[in-house]
C-alpha cells in the first residue's frame, strides 16, 4: 500500500480550494490548480495499477447485458481478484473499487461513468474535504456549485483514463498553463 499521497499535494489542493472560491464568489474560474492537483495525485501514485483488470469486467458486463445482472456478485467478486492479485495498489485502486462496486450494483457499467464518479472522489479527497480545503474553510451550503464547477475536470481525467489506462500521467494542467511573468506559481491569493 502507498503513503501518503494525498498529504503530497496538499498545497495544491488548498490553491485550488481558494480558486473555487474566488470563481464562486465571482471572480474567474481557473482550473489550472485543480487539474495540476488531480495530475499530481495520479503522478504520485504511479498510475492506477488495477484499472486495466476494473474495465475489462466493466466491458465483459456490457458484453452481455441480459446476463450482466445475474452476475453482479460474480464481477464484483472479480473487482476483489483484481485488486488483491495486482501488485502496487494504492489509496486510488480502493477509491476506482468503490466506484466501480456502487455502479455495479447500481446497473451501471460504463466505464467513463465509473471513472468520472472516481475523479469526482479524488477531487473531493483533495481539494473539498482536506485540512484546509473547500469545506473546512467556507462549509458546505456552495458544495454542490464546487463540485458542478470541478467536475468538468473529473470528466477530462475520465476520458484520459480511459483512453490510457495504464497511463502513469495524465497531463490534464497543460492546457490550462498559462504562465506569464508575473504568474503566481504558488497559488497565493492576490
Amino acid at each position: 500500500m502507498d503513503g501518503d499521497i494525498f498529504g503530497a499535494v496538499t498545497r495544491l489542493g488548498r490553491a485550488a480550494a481558494d480558486a473555487v472560491v474566488r470563481a464562486l464568489e465571482g471572480g474567474g474560474w481557473d482550473p489550472f490548480f485543480a487539474a495540476h492537483c488531480l495530475d499530481d495525485l495520479h503522478a504520485k501514485a504511479g498510475g492506477i495499477p488495477t484499472l486495466p483488470g476494473v474495465l475489462r469486467i466493466l466491458e465483459g458486463l456490457r458484453a452481455t447485458p441480459l446476463l450482466a445482472h445475474s452476475q453482479r456478485e460474480a464481477a464484483i467478486e472479480r473487482l476483489n481478484d483484481v485488486h488483491r492479485d495486482t501488485v502496487g495498489v494504492t489509496t486510488l485502486d480502493l477509491m476506482l473499487r468503490a466506484a466501480a462496486e456502487k455502479s455495479i450494483w447500481n446497473g451501471e457499467y460504463d466505464s467513463v461513468r465509473v471513472l468520472e464518479s472516481y475523479c469526482q472522489w479524488a477531487l473531493d479527497a483533495t481539494i473539498m474535504s482536506p485540512r484546509g480545503g473547500y469545506l473546512e474553510t467556507q462549509g458546505h451550503a456552495r458544495k454542490e456549485d464546487a463540485r458542478t464547477l470541478l467536475a468538468p475536470i473529473a470528466a477530462a481525467a475520465a476520458e484520459t483514463l480511459a483512453r490510457r489506462p495504464a497511463a502513469r500521467r495524465l497531463g490534464l494542467a497543460s492546457p490550462h498553463a498559462n504562465v506569464q511573468p508575473d504568474t503566481d506559481l504558488l497559488g497565493a491569493s492576490e
